[in-house]
């Protein structure tokens, strides 16, 4: 057996209530992130802080087309979609 691709990825865990689902979006990928008051931010995941304790918040800076950065508390996210370019 041999390796032919390694893909650096996030594992990103949504709850709704006591159901929960994971899914694997790829470092480079874009995405479209919505936020608990239905606005939303297209971008690139730039860099990953996850919190100390167990319930601190998980941090990501998303860099958007014209190379802004936002910071974003996970707890403010409602959803995070893979967007095909």
């Amino acid at each position: 057996m041999k390796i032919v691709d390694i893909t650096p990825c996030y594992r990103i865990t949504l709850e709704n209530g006591s159901y929960g689902m994971e899914t694997y979006i790829d470092a480079d990928s874009k995405l479209q992130i919505t936020f608990e008051d239905g606005n939303t931010l297209t971008g690139y995941i730039e860099r990953v802080e996850y919190g100390t304790y167990p319930d601190e918040n998980d941090t990501l800076i998303i860099r958007v087309e014209d190379g802004e950065l936002y910071i974003l508390v996970g707890n403010r996210i409602k959803d995070i979609k893979e967007q095909s370019e």
